[in-house]
């Protein structure tokens, strides 16, 4: 996202939780970080605020001293924070509350993105106390009209149902991607042993119970005969042995059929969406899924659930197979419907347009001038 719109505005770094020199990468300005320019920062202002956020939010002692100092990190900005039109602000955490804090006594503007939305599925491990600081900052934001932008209408909509009702400082400005095709690189079927004849999905993620790739893995497995026969499903990302689908695989000998790939080079899994005959993304949560649009930007077809917070944005009827139920055998009919569809691959790369990395950077720069007085 930055360095697409540092391509018209002059855009600078700060990376709390990592030091680093002052250098700029593809147009924008890293911000020096070190213990120097810490402590040399450090006010008393934000140690208190800091053990005020700890002792509202009761975490564990060694969980406690890590908020308080990425809490206070940040102060190193104070001095120059008025230099700035705007402060972009990207999370829900301890970073988002000092920075908020920061930007109000500085009268300076500012906007919260939030990738996805942490304290509503029980499937996300964090502390409960951070979970319901997520709850506290969107009340906060609804009362007080921070303007906070979601990824996706379902993240939105969530968020407006647990306040209660619609908010108009809420702001939906979806994930970009690059939307211009490529020629193949390599050749991913041949690589896998795959024949041109079969159906081929691609499932893009590292393997997690959150991902939830055993249940792709579990679903082709209840496909009739015949459809099982003629597809392989390639799960491309980072596993381990000791994953339930690898486990699943092994036991059921599906090395053939249901490949493990494996983390591969990102300036490489274009060709796998270049390849396949459909993507499936069976997450049981997910901010966005951009898997889907880099699928749409080579015409391929996507089956997923209804209930993912994106559907909304990303379905089109020729594009989407969006499953109802959360069960096996209807996401093995919703496969096998994709392998008998008749696609329409120009109207789904047509679709992908909408999502270019130019539009979301427009986006995001009609809500800064929008916040600056």
């Amino acid at each position: 996202m930055a360095k697409h719109i540092s391509q018209t505005n002059q855009v600078d770094m700060f990376v709390a939780n990592t030091f680093s020199l002052s250098v700029q990468l593809e147009g924008v300005n890293i911000i020096k970080r070190t213990w120097m320019s810490y402590f040399c920062g450090l006010t008393l202002n934000s140690l208190l605020n800091g053990f005020k956020y700890v002792k509202k939010y009761k975490l564990p002692l060694k969980r406690s001293f890590r908020e308080l100092y990425m809490y206070t990190s940040l102060s190193q900005l104070h001095s120059n924070l008025m230099e700035y039109d705007v402060v972009h602000i990207h999370g829900c955490s301890e970073i988002t509350d000092s920075m908020i804090r920061m930007c109000k006594i500085a009268n300076v503007p500012f906007v919260v993105t939030l990738h996805g939305l942490n304290s509503f599925e029980d499937s996300i491990k964090l502390p409960f106390s951070l979970k319901r600081y997520e709850r506290d900052f969107l009340k906060e934001a609804s009362s007080n009209g921070y303007p906070v932008s979601f990824i996706s209408t379902g993240n939105k909509k969530t968020a407006e149902s647990f306040i209660g009702h619609d908010v108009a400082n809420f702001y939906v400005i979806c994930n970009g991607c690059d939307v211009v095709e490529k020629g193949s690189t390599q050749n991913v079927r041949e690589k896998y042993h795959i024949y041109e004849d079969e159906f081929l999905f691609v499932f893009v993620g590292n393997i997690s119970k959150n991902k939830n790739q055993i249940q792709a893995a579990r679903a082709w497995l209840k496909m009739p005969e015949e459809y099982r026969n003629r597809s392989k499903i390639l799960f491309v990302g980072r596993y381990f042995e000791t994953d339930e689908v690898a486990k699943f695989i092994k036991i059921h000998n599906l090395q053939d059929k249901l490949i493990l790939c494996g983390i591969q080079p990102k300036e490489d899994i274009f060709n796998y969406y270049e390849t396949c005959n459909a993507t499936i993304l069976t997450s049981l949560t997910e901010g966005f899924g951009l898997s889907i649009i880099e699928g749409y930007v080579y015409g391929k077809p996507n089956v997923t659930f209804k209930d993912l917070p994106a559907v909304e944005d990303l379905y089109v009827n020729d594009a989407m197979i969006a499953v109802e139920e959360r069960t096996d055998e209807a996401l093995a009919k919703a496969m096998v419907e994709i392998m008998c569809k008749i696609i329409d691959c120009e109207n789904i790369k047509s679709v992908s347009k909408g999502f270019s990395f130019q539009r979301m950077t427009q986006q995001y720069v009609e809500l800064y001038k929008s916040v600056i007085k």
